[in-house]
């Protein structure tokens, strides 16, 4: 039987005193205990956060597999390894603090590598439709802020709930 993988993404740059890291560890403490075959694996973006997409990244990205230089695999090769872990896993808590209104850059630095057609998502040309391939897998978004934000300052939560929508509900 297959151990159930839960992913924990925590964003926050802060070392200490990170609330957003401290509701991650709280819930998954306690998960856990309910769940002993659990594989947990953390990935911490606010410490190791992905390389940005540059120039040959985007061109990489959109050649063609079978067309991909030994370069352009080399070059995609932290990516590749962030979806595999992504799509491997069952369950995804997100810990996203909200920095200036919106996500911390490191997370959409994470988002811009998870995020690639042909990997976590399908796009139809001539129906200009997307479909989500990340099917089948659970959530759980923890975004602490120091103030209440309203709907229209709140640019953290409504990103988090596109990109992770795209991933893996939308039907073409």
């Amino acid at each position: 039987m297959k151990a159930v993988r839960l992913l924990e993404v925590r964003t926050s740059v802060r070392q200490q005193d990170s609330i957003s890291s401290q509701l991650s560890s709280l819930f998954v403490d306690a998960w856990c205990l309910h769940h002993p075959d659990v594989q947990h694996i953390v990935r911490d973006v606010g410490v190791n956060p992905p390389a940005m997409p540059d120039d040959f990244w985007v061109k990489a990205n959109y050649t063609l597999p079978e067309n991909r230089t030994q370069e352009m695999i080399d070059y995609l090769a932290p990516s590749d390894a962030l979806i595999d872990e992504f799509l491997g896993a069952d369950y995804i808590v997100l810990a996203v603090p909200m920095y200036n209104l919106s996500v911390p850059a490191n997370f959409k630095a994470y988002i811009d590598n998870i995020v690639r057609i042909g990997c976590t998502f399908a796009f139809n040309r001539e129906a200009f439709t997307l479909s989500g391939l990340a099917t089948g897998k659970k959530s759980l978004l923890i975004t602490p802020s120091a103030a209440t934000p309203t709907p229209e300052t709140d640019f953290c939560e409504p990103l988090c709930y596109i990109c992770f929508s795209l991933l893996s509900h939308i039907k073409g």
